[in-house]
């Protein structure tokens, strides 16, 4: 996982950004977990936290995480962002939006160390 203080992750599931919450923590010490439910609040988050590094699910309802990657990457936002999916197909159309690294779900939690 890059070196980050503050991460950003992005979910509608609760259960999933919880489990991550518990997670990154293990792998990168002296962080701040930011959560929201979709790109929407997202681009809240970042607008107001400005986060080091963003952690995305793909599938959500309101903006999914491929627009809020385009979003991002649009307003200039030069942070690492992990894309997560069930979809493997979409591997390429999620780095082509400007993810630095594509997780399939499930994923193996080593894989955040990217």
């Amino acid at each position: 996982m890059p070196s980050a203080r503050h991460v950003l992750l992005v979910d509608d599931h609760p259960e999933n950004r919880a489990l991550l919450a518990y997670v990154v923590p293990h792998f990168c010490s002296d962080v701040t977990i930011a959560e929201a439910s979709d790109g929407i609040e997202a681009l809240s988050a970042v607008a107001q936290q400005c986060p080091d590094l963003v952690i995305t699910d793909v599938e959500m309802p309101i903006m999914g995480g491929l627009e809020l990657i385009r979003t991002l990457r649009a307003q200039g936002m030069q942070m690492p962002i992990l894309a997560a999916s069930s979809e493997p197909d979409l591997a390429k159309a999620i780095l082509a939006a400007g993810a630095n690294h594509f997780l399939p779900k499930p994923f193996p939690l080593p894989e955040l160390r990217v």
